[in-house]
């Protein structure tokens, strides 16, 4: 595959599965702090915190806006400047999709547009200012709608392998945000059990918060305890979102991937993968707990930017022979240079070519 069509077909199911996150985030949040009483401050601020936008919503939105709903709800759903809104993550999706167009299926790229036309029309408005549960759940259908043309409409090629890597690196890296939300809120709350009952209805939110409430309670029939809920959502293997069952799909795929171009060797991005899998398959909750929950997701979502920064090097921008043969020469054109000699025309020509190709 070329490059540029690699990291399209990835980009594109990373922004859709967001848009799905971010859609789940803001709507089970208002009826969190609702039925929470929450105070005035941690209101919308846990949510603003943990999807990275503090400073950015305290400089546009204010200081004083954390209890404003409609102010932080615009934020995260209209707002062009909020790099990681609703509409933000639809765009660059649709753009993605727009550039290989040839790689996708009809199907998809008519879906996306459809909705890409809806949400900058008359009717999502109407729709968000009347019924704002409505206008999420419409979003989050239309990711999965999304998500399940795509597998039954392409071939399960390289390009729906980069697709499927993006969306399983996105996913692990929500599931640590969304319940780093809980997290937030369960630690600055009074030093109590995690049974007590305030904590037990901030688990069961965590559930709403990562679509696994129906799943969990069809496990576990006892009433939500911490470790419960951080155990199935860290290290189930079936909860199709899960942690372990993410990175275990990106490993999946990014084997696939490789089989494909032929490595001969793991990539360090696959054994980033592997690693992290093994990690979670043989984490101890308790102790996970024990240790603390907010350094474990933090090293959740640090990985994952790790193997999406390393997959760039591997696949989106790889270095070349070429290159390694500009890099062994760079010492001996620095001797010349020292010895007051200069570089032969051959060797400008190979670097000013090298310099344009990094640049395109």
């Amino acid at each position: 595959m070329i490059s540029r069509v690699a990291e399209s077909c990835f980009w594109l199911c990373r922004y859709i599965e967001r848009t799905e996150s971010c859609a789940r985030l803001v709507s089970v949040n208002r009826l969190i702090v609702l039925d929470a009483n929450a105070a005035d401050a941690e209101r919308w601020r846990p949510v603003i915190v943990v999807v990275g936008e503090q400073a950015r919503f305290e400089e546009l939105i204010g200081t004083s806006k954390y209890h404003d709903d409609d102010a932080a709800q615009e934020y995260l759903t209209w707002s062009e400047k909020n790099p990681v809104s609703i509409r933000n993550n639809l765009y660059w999706a649709r753009e993605n999709a727009r550039m290989i167009r040839e790689v996708i299926s009809h199907e998809m790229y008519e879906t996306l547009n459809t909705w890409w036309q809806w949400f900058n029309g008359r009717a999502a408005q109407r729709e968000y200012k009347k019924d704002r549960s409505e206008f999420y759940d419409r979003i989050r259908s239309m990711c999965a709608e999304f998500q399940g043309i795509s597998h039954d409409t392409m071939l399960h090629e390289e390009p729906l392998h980069f697709m499927r890597l993006g969306m399983a690196l996105e996913r692990a890296n929500q599931t640590a945000r969304l319940m780093d939300v809980t997290h937030h809120r369960v630690a600055a709350s009074e030093k109590a059990s995690l049974e007590s009952p305030w904590q037990s209805a901030q688990w069961v939110s965590q559930l709403k918060l990562c679509a696994a409430d129906e799943p969990f309670f069809k496990r576990n029939r006892a009433a939500p305890t911490g470790s419960a809920v951080v155990a199935f959502l860290l290290q189930d293997p079936t909860f199709p979102r899960s942690i372990r069952h993410c990175f275990e799909r990106a490993e999946e795929a990014l084997g696939n991937i490789e089989i494909a171009a032929e490595r001969r060797r793991p990539t360090p991005s696959l054994v980033a993968v592997r690693s992290m899998v093994d990690r979670l398959r043989s984490q101890n909750i308790a102790s996970v707990i024990q240790s603390g929950l907010h350094a474990e997701l933090t090293h959740v979502v640090d990985t994952t930017a790790t193997v999406c920064d390393q997959l760039h090097h591997d696949f989106f921008d790889p270095i070349t022979e070429f290159d390694l043969e500009l890099a062994s020469r760079a010492p001996e054109a620095a001797r010349g240079a020292a010895d007051g000699g200069a570089p032969s025309p051959a060797s400008s020509s190979q670097s000013q070519s090298q310099s344009g190709g990094s640049q395109s």
